[in-house]
């Protein structure tokens, strides 16, 4: 069993990186863990507060890392590309990714 060392850690993502020794001298280990329920949470909590409709800007998502490392993986999606922006849009309207938005709107 790898001796893992904590070796960064961003509060506001909900990430820890960590690296351990491999089998081979030579080898080095990465393990990279996401905890995303605070930001679902808050998602949720955002999307049944009311907003004002007349704005002309609103933040829509907060779309954690490990979503945005599956969509790359999965479908090709990077949600940082401009050029992937319809995607993106797409990818949160679905069912499957409508808890990563703060209000219930159709972007």
């Amino acid at each position: 069993m790898p001796d893992w060392q904590l070796i960064h850690h961003d509060a506001a993502r909900g990430v820890r990186k960590f690296i351990a020794s491999g089998e081979d001298d030579d080898s080095l280990l990465v393990r990279t863990e996401i905890a995303d329920g605070a930001v679902v949470d808050r998602n949720r909590d955002l999307q049944n507060e009311d907003f004002d409709r007349r704005s002309e800007m609103w933040h829509a998502a907060s779309i954690p890392t490990s979503v945005m490392f599956e969509w790359l993986t999965r479908f090709g999606v990077n949600a940082w590309n401009p050029d992937h922006s319809d995607a993106v849009k797409k990818l949160l309207n679905s069912s499957d990714y409508r808890w990563c938005k703060v209000k219930n709107i159709i972007l």
